[in-house]
């Protein structure tokens, strides 16, 4: 999307920068639930496969949290600007992987960037 087709576009509200942060969390988690270790296992060991899905999946949880914080920061400002529009497209790329999920909201599928061919 180009930058000046991106500011055409309206920003969402807070409800649902939190309900598209809460829709990718969810799938981060989701995804983590094998890597999470029981108080008093050993670390997974480097270099594996669960070592490196823990990665990605904190990786991606704290791209979404900072694209929100960001987000936030400027709607809270009065005035947002091309942050704002680059956050909320970022955050809906992200979304895009999941847009066949059933718990998507539905309003979100209008939203997300065209599936290619």
């Amino acid at each position: 999307m180009t930058e000046s087709a991106s500011l055409l576009r309206s920003l969402p509200t807070w409800v649902q920068v939190a309900a598209v942060r809460d829709f990718i969390h969810g799938r981060t988690y989701a995804a983590a639930v094998p890597t999470i270790r029981l108080n008093g296992e050993p670390p997974h060991a480097p270099g594996s496969t669960l070592a490196r899905v823990a990665e990605v999946n904190g990786a991606l949880y704290e791209v979404t949290s900072h694209l929100c914080r960001r987000l936030y920061d400027e709607l809270e400002s009065g005035r947002p600007g091309p942050t704002a529009h680059a956050s909320w497209d970022a955050l809906l790329t992200i979304t895009a992987a999941w847009r066949e999920d059933p718990e998507l909201p539905t309003w979100v599928n209008g939203l997300l960037p065209i599936k290619p061919r």
